[in-house]
C-alpha cells in the first residue's frame, strides 16, 4: 500500500501530468500519421524526464563536487576570516521574524562550524541579503555581532569576490576560509583567484551530489525514488549554471586576478 501510494503521488504531481500528457500525444499523433509533430512532442518528453531524473541530477551535481570532497575540520588550517557565500537563508521579517532555511543554506551552518572549532575569529557574510538573513542566524547560532562583517552589497559570485577582497584586505587578512556549496565551489575558487597578497582556502558543504551518489552504491534504491520529479531538475539546472560559468570564465580573466595585473600595468 504505501509503494502504491508513492507511484500515485508521483502521477499526481503537475510535473509527471505533463510527462503522462506528452507521452499521450505523441501516441496520438502517431496514430493520426502526424510524424514530424510526434517527433517534436517526444523530444520535449524526452528532455522533460532526463533533467528530472535523480540519477543524472546526481551525477551532474557530483562531477562537481568531486572536486572538492569534504574535508574534516581537524584537518582545515587556521585563517584570518571566513568567508560565507550568500544562499539557502532567508531575510527575517516583520511577518516571519526568524531566517528560514532552504537548499544551500549549510553555508552558513559550515561557517558557525569553523568559528566554533577556532579556525577564523571573523564570519563575513557576503551578498544582497547578508543583513537581513545570514547574519541573524548566526547570531541566533552563537556567534557575537562583533565577529560578524556584513558585505551587503554583491549580486552575484564575481561581485562576492571582489567587494569582500576589498573589505579584508582593508583588515589586513592574509588567509580566508571560503565557504560554498560543494557544487558552487570550482566556479567561485575561480573568481576568487588571483587576489594578490591573500589566499583563499576552500571548505565545501552540502554535497547532495555527493550524497546521493554514494547512497545510491551502499543500498539499492526503489524505483519510486528513481522517477523523474521537479526537484531534480530544479537542481540539474543549478548545476547546468555553474558548469555555463565556469566554461564562461575558461575564456576570461576573474575579476580579481584582472584587477591586479590592471594595477600592476599603472604602476609599470
Amino acid at each position: 500500500m504505501f509503494t502504491l501510494f508513492k507511484y500515485l503521488t508521483w502521477l499526481c504531481m503537475p510535473y509527471s501530468i505533463v510527462i503522462v500528457g506528452l507521452a499521450l500525444a505523441t501516441a496520438w499523433l502517431l496514430w493520426r500519421r502526424a510524424f514530424r509533430p510526434a517527433l517534436c512532442v517526444l523530444l520535449l518528453d524526452v528532455v522533460l524526464v532526463v533533467s528530472g531524473l535523480p540519477a543524472v541530477s546526481a551525477a551532474a551535481g557530483y562531477a562537481l563536487e568531486r572536486k572538492f570532497p569534504p574535508t574534516p575540520l581537524e584537518a582545515i588550517p587556521n585563517a584570518d576570516a571566513i568567508v560565507v557565500l550568500g544562499g539557502g537563508v532567508s531575510s527575517a521579517t516583520e511577518a516571519v521574524p526568524y531566517p528560514e532555511l532552504f537548499w544551500s543554506a549549510d553555508r552558513a551552518i559550515m561557517a558557525v562550524r569553523l568559528f566554533r572549532a577556532g579556525k577564523a575569529p571573523l564570519i563575513v557574510p557576503t551578498g544582497s541579503g547578508a543583513i537581513r538573513a545570514e547574519k541573524p542566524l548566526l547570531e541566533s547560532l552563537g556567534v557575537p555581532s562583533a565577529s560578524i562583517l556584513c558585505e551587503n552589497e554583491a549580486v552575484d559570485t564575481a561581485t562576492n569576490a571582489t567587494k569582500t577582497f576589498a573589505l579584508l584586505k582593508q583588515r589586513g587578512c592574509k588567509k580566508v576560509l571560503v565557504v560554498t556549496s560543494a557544487w558552487h565551489m570550482p566556479r567561485a575558487m575561480m573568481l576568487f583567484k588571483g587576489a594578490p597578497g591573500m589566499e583563499f582556502i576552500p571548505v565545501g558543504c552540502d554535497y547532495e551530489g555527493t550524497l546521493m551518489v554514494t547512497n545510491a552504491k551502499e543500498r539499492s534504491l526503489p524505483f519510486w525514488m528513481m522517477l523523474p520529479n521537479p526537484e531534480s531538475a530544479g537542481r540539474l539546472a543549478y548545476y547546468a549554471k555553474e558548469w555555463l560559468g565556469i566554461l564562461f570564465y575558461s575564456f576570461r580573466k576573474p575579476p580579481l586576478e584582472a584587477e591586479a595585473d590592471e594595477a600592476s600595468g599603472d604602476k609599470a
